[in-house]
């Protein structure tokens, strides 16, 4: 297991890796501060959302309650914002998307290196792989800096970097994986969606979300 691969597992379940992701823990100082990161947040959260009741509250309001029913409504409304915020909080945490996650990983660690070593793509082919795929390129949303090719999640993606005017974005094209709806992530920062297409899916990251809302429809309007 490798860095990477780790931190993926880390976002996923921070409490539940497996015997090699520990191992590899052990090993890298980076990554052990990473996890210790994760599981500190992962117990704040816990905290945050088991907070004990104070002895007699529950029958002090209760009782307000019965002499006053407005109190019960306003007692009501109460309990339920703070049932939401509590699992909206987990959802948020719970919900990020692997494969997104990947994707804003790969932004992050690896998307410099991969411009340093790919080999010189040809647009052409890039046009015919968005074609194939049903996707719209929205080149008319900013500045074509980069494409080439490069692995990614077990195949080959095709990868074009954008300068919008919201900032930089990420488009990776993955013609051989398959995703069978739209999927998202936050995290270091940024935004990532995954969304279908015909025989794969694309990966797009970006740092507003402004930014990814207009490439995401650019690109469904494809």
């Amino acid at each position: 297991m490798n860095c990477l691969e780790l931190r993926r597992a880390v976002m996923v379940d921070p409490r539940r890796l497996d015997t090699e992701a520990l191992a590899h823990a052990e090993r890298c100082d980076v990554c052990r501060g990473f996890l210790a990161d994760a599981l500190e947040l992962e117990a704040g959260l816990d905290a945050a959302l088991s907070v004990s009741v104070p002895h007699g509250l529950k029958e002090r309001a209760m009782g307000r309650a019965r002499d006053d029913p407005r109190l019960s409504r306003r007692y009501a409304l109460a309990a339920g914002l703070m049932l939401a915020i509590g699992a909206g909080t987990t959802i948020l945490w719970r919900q990020n998307d692997p494969l997104a996650l990947a994707g804003i990983d790969f932004v992050v660690f690896e998307e410099s290196q991969a411009i340093l070593d790919a080999k010189p793509s040809d647009p052409d082919d890039l046009a015919r792989v968005a074609v194939q795929m049903g996707i719209n390129l929205p080149w008319q949303l900013g500045e074509l800096r980069y494409i080439g090719t490069c692995p990614f999640a077990g195949t080959m993606a095709h990868h074009v970097v954008l300068k919008t005017a919201y900032g930089k974005a990420t488009l990776l094209l993955l013609p051989g994986r398959t995703q069978l709806s739209r999927a998202a992530a936050v995290a270091r920062g940024l935004e990532a969606v995954v969304a279908p297409a015909t025989g794969g899916s694309v990966a797009i990251i970006a740092d507003s979300s402004r930014s990814l809302a207009r490439i995401e429809e650019s690109l469904q309007n494809g």
